[in-house]
């Protein structure tokens, strides 16, 4: 039996070599970013600190701790505290991060400091900035105390910078939207608009000036038309939603839509009716003439009460001719003697309505009946 040659042993080696070392990184859950490079980490004792965020979006794994421009520490370890739902003797709790960081034990925070995620370059890393109080330098603050070992600067005392990603991004929007271009043709238009002269200008900012100075200085009135039109919200719509709600339904919207075309439609018709005014001009004499018949029968006929006799009119003089004037006349008037009777033949007998129409007609010629 012929033994593997030098060359195969050695091949066979590596491979198990490779195969161990890849079992191995499987199992530990091997990370790259776990292998420390020197010259990265913070040399010296530590001591740790915690740290809470609202979030730690791109902030890699080791990111260095700068206090006034100077590395101080690094980041450890992130934790995820998840989101606590509201019940009835607490309060919902949103999420977020606990970063735990080492700190040079030369360098002493004080209490108060806040930290804020920072990128100080377009292509940097984000990393953790810690900012002592204001008056830390000067001596002006209230205590000396510094932040002892494995305390927790609280999420009140963290913030989160816009990334320059993102800065970068909202600028390519605004840039390319073309709110640059309106910004010129704005300015061109109020140039076009302002006179020529600047007096005019001046006198125009001066007015514009004294309005706004009105406006500030009786802010009272403006308060006053917010609250009115909140109550003309809250008493016209709020409190009438059972009324509105049927309108806004598909049957309201339908309903709304047909009562619309509806208005349209005789819009139309009364436009299509415009010739016709041209053939009926000369209806506009005849009705004028009319002016004083509808003078006397309108409040006769639309009065309070149909052929109401109060009502001034002719009719109304009518009956208190007859009721006031002849009728006391003939009952309590002068007495005729008679001396003798003549019996003649006699007239044809007249109907009433004959009798009448003689009476009116009588009445009519003497002016008192038009």
């Amino acid at each position: 039996m012929r033994r593997p040659t030098l060359p195969v042993r050695r091949i066979a080696a590596h491979t198990l070599l490779a195969a161990t070392l890849a079992v191995a990184c499987g199992g530990c859950d091997f990370q790259p970013a776990d292998i420390p490079v020197p010259g990265t980490g913070v040399g010296g004792p530590t001591y740790h600190l915690r740290i809470e965020f609202a979030d730690v979006l791109n902030l890699p794994q080791g990111a260095k701790i700068i206090a006034d421009g100077v590395r101080v520490g690094q980041l450890t370890h992130v934790t995820l505290v998840d989101p606590v739902a509201a019940k009835a003797n607490r309060p919902a709790r949103k999420g977020y991060v606990i970063a735990d960081v080492d700190i040079s034990s030369t360098v002493r925070l004080p209490v108060g400091t806040t930290a804020e995620l920072q990128q100080e370059t377009p292509l940097g890393d984000v990393h953790i900035q810690l900012t002592e109080p204001t008056g830390a330098h000067t001596g002006t603050t209230t205590s000396d105390a510094t932040i002892r070992p494995d305390t927790t600067i609280p999420l009140t005392d963290t913030k989160q910078s816009p990334p320059i990603e993102d800065i970068l991004a909202r600028l390519a929007t605004f840039v390319g939207s073309g709110a640059i271009t309106d910004i010129q043709a704005i300015v061109h238009k109020m140039n076009g608009i302002l006179p020529r002269e600047p007096r005019e200008t001046a006198r125009i900012a001066a007015t514009l000036g004294f309005d706004l100075g009105d406006l500030a200085d009786h802010t009272n009135s403006i308060h006053e038309v917010v609250n009115g039109i909140g109550s003309t919200v809250d008493d016209g719509l709020l409190k009438n939603t059972p009324t509105l709600d049927p309108l806004l339904t598909s049957e309201g919207v339908q309903h709304t839509t047909d009562v619309m075309n509806a208005e349209i439609g005789v819009i139309f018709v009364l436009t299509a009716l415009g010739p016709m005014a041209v053939s009926t001009k000369w209806l506009g004499p005849v009705v004028g003439s009319l002016d004083n018949s509808v003078h006397a029968l309108v409040p006769m006929l639309f009065g309070a009460h149909p052929l109401d006799s109060g009502s001034p009119s002719n009719y109304a003089k009518l009956v208190d001719l007859i009721q006031n004037k002849l009728i006391p006349f003939v009952d309590r008037g002068p007495k005729l003697d008679m001396v003798g009777v003549n019996v003649r033949p006699a007239p044809p007998a007249m109907s009433p309505d004959e009798q009448t129409g003689r009476i009116i007609d009588t009445l009519r010629m003497i002016g008192v009946v038009r």
